[in-house]
């Protein structure tokens, strides 16, 4: 045997334990490495589970740079794994479920967003409530509307060459106003008409007798001019009459309610004033038989037919004059809509 085999086989145990320290050492940095990690994780659960401060107040302003920034951070960055998405863990879940929601003012008023009956009661106009039928606001621009539609026909007349041959010393508008004023100051005789000759020719020559003659020859060429604004204005007239809510406009405060009804029986109810009608266009004669018979209907509805003028005649007259006739009338299905209501109340 060599000597070199011999020395070999001597010394076993100088090789084992220069391969035993190597191996130590690198087992040490595993567990120092594990243990680092092992702290490092414990740590940030943690600081995770940890629920934030359930204070009442919160910082708006940071918490909506925070989600406006993180929202940039998102639509900048590619999409993630979905896998590694942290939503998706297990501890996130537990987190969303542990954190209590905090209690801001806005929340307490989200609560119960009915206001109180008193405060209620102090911010609520009563002035700017609405009506049934509509507010005053909506009532007040009709009467303004009519009000500057007949005003518009005045300052229409005064523009007109014909109307250059009556010679009006004023204007149109202020001249009919006091007209209108002098036939309901003088009403025509709508009782007892046919007792004698003399009432019967009184009432015939009616408007004759209080306009004047001039004046009579204009209202012919106007009605014979105007035949299309005729309805208009006579509709205007009788809005502004009849609704409260007008009765401070200029063309209404100076009426006489009982004028009218005088007039409106003289037109359905005596010679006189059926003559009068029959002498005037079809379009004319149906729109004021119309009116005439809408006035006296107010009158009963306000007990106020003192007369007792029966309605039904002449709803029954007019329905078959509109039906034939009525077919240049603007509103022909209003007014005909009207009387078919009338000729089942008055049946």
């Amino acid at each position: 045997m060599a000597p070199s085999d011999e020395k070999n086989r001597n010394h076993p145990s100088s090789k084992k334990s220069s391969n035993f320290l190597p191996a130590v050492i690198i087992f040490l940095i595993f567990v120092g490495i594990g243990g680092f990690l092992f702290y490092f994780q414990s740590g940030s659960d943690l600081s995770i589970s940890t629920p934030p401060d359930p204070s009442p107040k919160t910082d708006s302003s940071s918490s909506e740079k925070s989600d406006s920034s993180a929202r940039t951070d998102t639509k900048d960055s590619p999409p993630a794994d979905p896998i590694n998405i942290p939503g998706n863990s297990e501890s996130d879940a537990t987190v969303n479920e542990q954190t209590p929601e905090p209690v801001t003012e806005q929340n307490e008023l989200a609560i119960d967003p009915t206001p109180a009956p008193e405060a209620a009661a102090t911010r609520q106009d009563p002035l700017s409530a609405p009506s049934p039928d509509g507010s005053r606001e909506k009532k007040g621009l009709a009467c303004k509307k009519n009000t500057a539609e007949i005003d518009r026909f005045y300052q229409h007349l005064d523009q007109q060459p014909y109307m250059t041959n009556y010679q009006l010393s004023t204007s149109s508008k202020v001249h009919f106003t006091a007209l209108i004023q002098k036939l309901l100051a003088n009403p025509p005789q709508v009782t007892r008409e046919t007792d004698d000759l003399y009432t019967i020719l009184k009432n015939t020559a009616h408007f004759f007798r209080i306009s004047g003659k001039d004046n009579i020859q204009m209202l012919k060429g106007i009605l014979d001019s105007e035949r299309g604004r005729v309805e208009d204005i006579l509709g205007a007239y009788y809005s502004l009459i009849t609704s409260s809510d007008c009765s401070d406009t200029p063309y209404v405060s100076a009426i006489d309610q009982n004028a009218l009804y005088e007039y409106a029986c003289f037109f359905l109810n005596t010679m006189g004033g059926r003559l009068y009608l029959f002498r005037r266009d079809s379009l004319s004669r149906m729109v004021v038989t119309y009116y005439a018979i809408s006035l006296i209907n107010r009158a009963n509805e306000e007990n106020n037919n003192r007369y007792g003028i029966d309605l039904k005649p002449a709803v029954d007259l007019l329905l078959l004059e509109m039906e034939r006739g009525g077919s240049s009338l603007k509103k022909q299905d209003y007014y005909l809509d009207t009387l078919y209501k009338l000729k089942e109340k008055y049946q």
